[in-house]
């Protein structure tokens, strides 16, 4: 099959294959979707080993928010000048460099931490480097999921995407937990670096070309269309909007997951790593089902119903160090948290694509991923909160204010329903 789709909206798949791996016919889909196995197991090991990382050198929840602040601070600063990037550049060869320069980058944490040289410093321009990276590859890797299946193929294309990410959660969190009380720390940042590297070799192999079309325009032009047509798009607008919010109240709650491991739960670097996984389990379970579900038409009401959902399991997962068995109990509430969030982030990231042109995808999801910046700017509230009061209360704060605001809001994404599907027509 030919690499570059950018031209055909719907390419044709070449292989016949069961409705839940409809995207896995696409040949070129295969080997991304190989390299997001490799570069998810890194991309995980690295956001458990930072924080973990951080509270070591440190003992403090403060630091563990201001880390992840920083890495926030990066994606909303870079967010659009990323998705100029993507739309001017190959995306396979945004992702090829990008993710080999991360295993060198997490090589050199590990040996920092091998030789008792680590300090919070360090970790503070890791943490930077990772948010300015993020808001390239992470555009990079979802315009090239569209440019490889088209059209009809996609959110079932994101959901086979969420699965290897979410089965390389469950596996390199355990992985990593593991590491972090039998090797220590710079066993796990040698994890990533193998990881990182192989994803890199796999895009290599995998080849083709995947320039935009009109990528030879001025970069301030492309910038200011970007800014220009979402403004215009109320929609769009109006989801990356709800977006933002997400991440600053729902998402940060991975900020204060080391915290609430050591410090409420009474658990060690294995406890921790079972946590993780546990988000990780649901997470798989919920884009399971949306890969088989295929181009279903009422994204946006699921987007509000499994937002809803994770503010409530938010709420949930707040209290849990007060009932009895509380470590169980804690990892049987971030099952249904992992679930409800991934259910939410696979169809919104889906339904924003579907609302857009090709000619300034990389931008609309340039500024998509500036809103993920958000998730550590709220790291850094939360880590506040934490400080003054308790993770749990940090938690359950933002759990209260997603479920708020989805109430509030339910009404209004009629509109955005039916934008997709006229859209679709």
């Amino acid at each position: 099959m030919e690499a570059n789709h950018l031209t055909d909206p719907n390419p044709k798949e070449p292989l016949r294959v069961p409705r839940l791996f409809l995207a896995l016919g696409y040949s070129q889909y295969r080997w991304l979707w190989a390299n997001n196995i490799a570069a998810s197991l890194g991309r995980t090991s690295e956001m458990l080993a930072l924080g973990w990382l951080v509270l070591i050198v440190t003992d403090s929840p403060f630091w563990v928010g201001v880390t992840s602040g920083l890495r926030g601070l990066a994606m909303v600063c870079f967010g659009l000048v990323g998705g100029v990037i993507v739309d001017r550049l190959d995306r396979r060869k945004i992702l090829m460099v990008g993710q080999f320069l991360g295993g060198l980058l997490a090589l050199s944490v590990g040996f920092l931490v091998a030789t008792g040289q680590v300090q919070l410093w360090h970790l503070l321009v890791v943490a930077l480097i990772q948010g300015m990276s993020s808001v390239v590859l992470m555009p990079a890797r979802n315009a090239l999921t569209y440019d490889v299946v088209g059209r009809r193929s996609l959110l079932n294309a994101l959901a086979l995407n969420m699965m290897a990410m979410n089965i390389m959660r469950i596996v390199g969190s355990t992985i990593a937990g593991l590491l972090i009380d039998l090797a220590g720390l710079q066993g796990v940042y040698v994890l990533i670096a193998v990881s990182l590297v192989t994803s890199s070799v796999i895009l290599a192999l995998m080849g083709g070309s995947y320039k935009p079309l009109g990528a030879d325009e001025p970069p301030w032009r492309n910038a200011q269309e970007g800014l220009t047509y979402v403004w215009n798009n109320r929609p769009v607008r109006s989801l990356l909007f709800m977006s933002m919010l997400m991440e600053a109240f729902a998402f940060s709650h991975h900020v204060m997951l080391p915290v609430m491991a050591r410090d409420f739960l009474k658990v060690g670097g294995t406890g921790y790593g079972l946590l993780a996984s546990a988000s990780g389990v649901g997470a798989l379970a919920s884009t399971a089902v949306l890969a088989y579900m295929g181009d279903f038409r009422a994204k946006s009401k699921l987007v509000m119903v499994a937002g809803g959902g994770f503010g409530l399991s938010l709420i949930a997962f707040a209290i849990s160090p007060q009932l009895p068995f509380s470590f169980i109990a804690a990892v049987v509430v971030l099952v249904l948290v992992g679930s409800m969030s991934m259910a939410y982030d696979t169809t919104m990231g889906a339904l924003i694509q579907l609302l857009v042109h090709n000619a300034v995808r990389g931008r609309v999801m340039g500024l998509y991923v500036l809103t993920f910046g958000f998730t550590s700017l709220g790291g850094f509230l939360a880590g506040g909160i934490a400080t003054i009061l308790s993770a749990p209360v940090a938690i359950g704060f933002g759990g209260s204010v997603v479920l708020t605001y989805i109430t509030g809001r339910m009404r209004s994404m009629v509109r955005i329903q039916e934008s997709e599907a006229s859209r679709s027509n």
